[in-house]
């Protein structure tokens, strides 16, 4: 009885001319051998000059200068050394294009802090203005923009708005994802204009807010507010921003 035993070992080998051998291999620097030996190894599988420069411990320009000496030799087809180039410039466009970004974001992100540092530093010693901008830093969706500082600092130093009012409109603002400094100032010029001083009397203002929303939903008014001087219906602070915006020009 026959039996047919298999060998489970794939014979895996990279055959190299023998003209290659005689006539080639002795004039060539031992650079140019490598990268053909590589090339050789791995012919179909696709050519990648970074993957190649890395394996063999050379630069991008090595390798494009041993393809561009083979094809002067006659071995690799007219144009390889050209499409080697293209490759190498378009790796190099991209690279740049990158750094250039990563520098752009770098300059934006030291001017941000550079500029907002500069902004609070008259008033780091102020520790309750220091304690608005705390507050400011945990309750907006970002890092406070030099914007929105001078914003916080005019309702503090200009309109004298108390610290926890101030605090209270931060929260109240983020609450309902509008954060910008046009639209903080816009609000806090209102709260002034109504009198607004202590926190307690902007809660009853925004109770009062959701009351009138409420009532009219179900025809019922809420009871009248001694800090609310507007018709039945509820601030929109959107409108005043734009037209506040609107009237600069």
């Amino acid at each position: 009885m026959k039996r047919e035993i298999r060998d489970r070992l794939e014979i895996r080998a990279t055959c190299v001319s023998n003209d290659f051998l005689d006539r080639f291999m002795a004039e060539a620097n031992g650079d140019y051998v490598k990268v053909y030996l590589y090339l050789l190894r791995h012919g179909g599988e696709g050519f990648s000059v970074k993957e190649a420069a890395d394996a063999l411990n050379l630069t991008d320009n090595d390798i494009k200068r041993a393809v561009n000496y083979w094809e002067k030799q006659g071995i690799y087809s007219d144009g390889s050394s050209l499409r080697v180039e293209k490759e190498i410039r378009t790796e190099e466009d991209i690279a740049c294009s990158e750094e250039v970004l990563r520098r752009s974001e770098e300059s934006e992100r030291r001017s941000r802090e550079e500029s907002l540092s500069g902004t609070v530093d008259h008033v780091k010693d102020d520790e309750e203005f220091a304690g608005i901008l705390f507050v400011a830093k945990h309750v907006l969706p970002a890092l406070p923009s030099p914007k929105q500082v001078e914003t916080l600092e005019f309702m503090y130093r200009e309109l004298s708005m108390k610290a926890e009012l101030i605090e209270f409109l931060l929260e109240y603002c983020a609450g309902l994802g509008k954060t910008s400094a046009r639209y903080m100032e816009t609000v806090a010029i209102n709260w002034h204009e109504q009198g607004i001083q202590t926190m307690r009397q902007a809660q009853q203002l925004v109770k009062e807010f959701s009351e009138r929303k409420r009532g009219r939903k179900t025809g019922k008014a809420g009871k009248p507010n001694p800090f609310l001087n507007f018709p039945q219906s509820e601030v929109d602070y959107d409108s005043l921003a734009k037209k506040k915006l609107m009237g600069r020009f």
